[in-house]
């Protein structure tokens, strides 16, 4: 799944840095999603419209940026974890980028392919995006309405949920492995002194 292409020029064991600019924005704009999206409930009707319409134009926009991070994973090789980390964790690792990807996709989709069942323009930064190609023929014969309610449960909380599950998994693995003697912040961290 990866290219020959060598990480960096000087082989320092890092991501690139287009790799390492697409994860911390990605990230951000995931947990400003996540707060966006369990706050907004509260605000008055004139400010939900437009905190709603940041949370859909952001949530659009992770999904281009996610487009174009498997795309750049897929053409570049990945730094190799530290020698000595077991192979447990090596598959812990993987299966939680895996579940990242999965739900870097699922959710601003189930988002998109819910606005997609108003009549409303879906808002993308001042800008109009396009309705879910081909979502009427997908739908026919189910009530709209209904669809809309079951898809924003799904989109709200379990897959929000699992997102949260994932970082707190994510986070906790990496400082875990930052102190049992398999470093692996500096990788993704340009910032950061290799150890």
């Amino acid at each position: 799944m990866t290219s020959s292409t060598t990480v960096t020029d000087s082989g320092s064991g890092r991501y690139t840095s287009i790799a390492m600019l697409l994860h911390w924005v990605i990230a951000l704009a995931i947990v400003a999603l996540i707060i966006i999206g369990w706050t907004m409930g509260s605000l008055d009707r004139a400010l939900h419209a437009t905190v709603e319409g940041v949370h859909i134009s952001l949530g659009l926009t992770v999904l281009l940026l996610t487009v174009v991070r498997l795309i750049w994973r897929l053409t570049h090789a990945q730094p190799a974890l530290p020698p000595g980390m077991p192979a447990i964790e090596r598959r812990a690792a993987h299966v939680v980028h895996v579940l990242f990807y999965v739900l870097m996709f699922l959710l601003p989709l189930s988002g998109w392919v819910m606005e997609s069942l108003g009549s409303r323009p879906i808002p993308f930064w001042g800008l109009s995006w396009p309705h879910f190609p081909a979502l009427a023929t997908l739908t026919a014969g189910a009530d709209p309405r209904m669809l809309k309610e079951t898809i924003e449960g799904i989109h709200g909380s379990p897959l929000a949920w699992s997102m949260v599950a994932l970082i707190v998994l994510h986070v906790a693995g990496a400082l875990k492995h930052q102190f049992d003697g398999h470093p692996v912040l500096y990788r993704m961290a340009s910032w950061m002194k290799r150890p």
